[in-house]
């Protein structure tokens, strides 16, 4: 049987492991193993290039969606998404018990924001697509750590609404 060509390049395969690595990254690749049925090892070889059989199975995909929160994205769900041509907006949950901003959200969101920036700057003229990836890397990073911070204050003003009604 003669296969054909993948659908998906070998650029897109690469920052889907690069977003692996970000969203695995951001939960502390230790801990996350700890509550999915790989081990850190595993999730070492889903991010390595060198790995290039290696990716994370749907189901541990599910397990660290469920790491990031309600409505907040994984840098590989966003970049899942976006290699499809769609970008994710969170839907607001009719029980979403939970408080509402915390000075971890913003300053977290704000170094983020700050290494997404350094880096982007760095990748500005840049040819060379380590750079450009670690740019877009940590923008996506930036962008969760922002998502974060705004479902926090969400939920902060339907408590506040709530107390009011």
């Amino acid at each position: 049987m003669h296969k054909l060509p993948r659908p998906t390049t070998e650029e897109d395969r690469a920052e889907l492991k690069s977003a692996m690595r970000a969203s695995v990254r951001a939960l502390k690749a230790s801990s996350f193993a700890m509550v999915t049925r790989v081990d850190e090892p595993a999730l070492s070889k889903y991010g390595s290039l060198a790995e290039q059989a290696h990716f994370m199975p749907v189901d541990v995909l599910a397990d660290l969606q469920k790491e990031y929160g309600h409505g907040v994205a994984s840098p590989l769900l966003e970049a899942l998404a976006m290699q499809a041509g769609f970008r994710l907006v969170p839907l607001v949950a009719d029980d979403d018990s939970g408080g509402g901003i915390e000075i971890e959200h913003i300053s977290a969101a704000h170094k983020e924001v700050g290494e997404g920036f350094a880096a982007s700057l760095r990748a500005v003229g840049s040819t060379d697509l380590n750079t450009i990836r670690e740019a877009r890397r940590e923008v996506a990073e930036s962008y969760a750590a922002i998502a974060r911070k705004k479902m926090a204050l969400a939920r902060q003003e339907r408590n506040v609404l709530r107390r009011l009604a």
